[in-house]
């Protein structure tokens, strides 16, 4: 039996993926998130599936909390074959909105030093048995987009370190993947206030992301039309990506 820890298994693409797994292959679970009314009913579901699923509420952007949630979960589960790093948050935010800096600081909390708590601890939690750290970022990563700089900054952050940690985790035998999708339908990018092309639903990106870890991809990028927009973007001219850019404007009054 697969053992598996999730974080951000409550909503979107983590509770998408619990059930996508369980239904291809019977695993114990530790659910990490900080709704522990949806946990619990994601419990319900995955048992009914066959899985075994323990709950663990907490904040992961908590580095005491969530670290001593990470040494609990591996002791019940006695050792993590697969960490997914799903936990994320995002706030359209321009940079000079009032409180801009609270929004920043929640935003690094739960999105990257969420992912350094939690990658300190994995290498002594995980069974080393061909055992797997996926790391969810973002094709956002792209550019630093309007409204979105915290947002975008952090899964830049991210990406890299989910780079440097494949390399370096290579000779423990554990591998990473990092997870880079584009908008995917989930409580999160419901708050939007910008168009989303090629929106995918959770279910199916959860498809895309288990039959990556199946396949030992080591990065899984998806969908493809938006992989190809986002690579055009980076290595646009700084001059071109700037006009584009001024034609999304705020539809506010700015505190300065």
């Amino acid at each position: 039996m697969l053992k598996i820890l999730i974080t951000g298994a409550s909503r979107g693409i983590g509770r998408a993926l619990c059930i996508e797994i369980a239904r291809n292959e019977k695993s114990h679970f530790a659910l990490i998130s900080r709704n522990e009314e949806l946990l619990r009913q994601l419990r319900s579901e995955l048992e009914n599936l066959g899985s075994i699923a323990e709950v663990f509420p907490c904040d992961v952007g908590n580095k005491t909390e969530f670290q001593d949630t990470l040494k609990k979960a591996s002791i019940i589960l006695k050792g993590i074959d697969l960490a997914v790093l799903n936990a994320g948050v995002s706030y359209n935010k321009w940079i000079f909105e009032e409180n801009y800096s609270n929004t920043f600081e929640e935003i690094y909390r739960t999105n990257v030093f969420s992912i350094a708590y939690a990658i300190e601890l994995l290498p002594n939690l995980m069974t080393k048995n061909n055992s797997k750290i996926v790391i969810l970022s973002s094709l956002a990563d792209a550019r630093g987009f309007p409204s979105s700089s915290a947002y975008c900054s952090s899964k830049s952050a991210v990406t890299k370190i989910a780079e440097s940690a494949r390399i370096e985790f290579k000779h423990l035998g554990i591998d990473v993947v990092t997870v880079k999708p584009g908008f995917v339908k989930t409580d999160m990018t419901a708050k939007n206030k910008f168009p989303m092309p090629f929106l995918m639903d959770a279910d199916e990106s959860a498809k895309i992301i288990w039959k990556g870890i199946k396949r030992n991809k080591k990065v899984i990028s998806f969908p493809l039309p938006m992989v190809i927009l986002t690579r055009f973007l980076y290595c646009m001219p700084n001059f071109l990506f700037d006009f584009l850019a001024k034609f999304y404007k705020p539809n506010f009054k700015s505190h300065y």
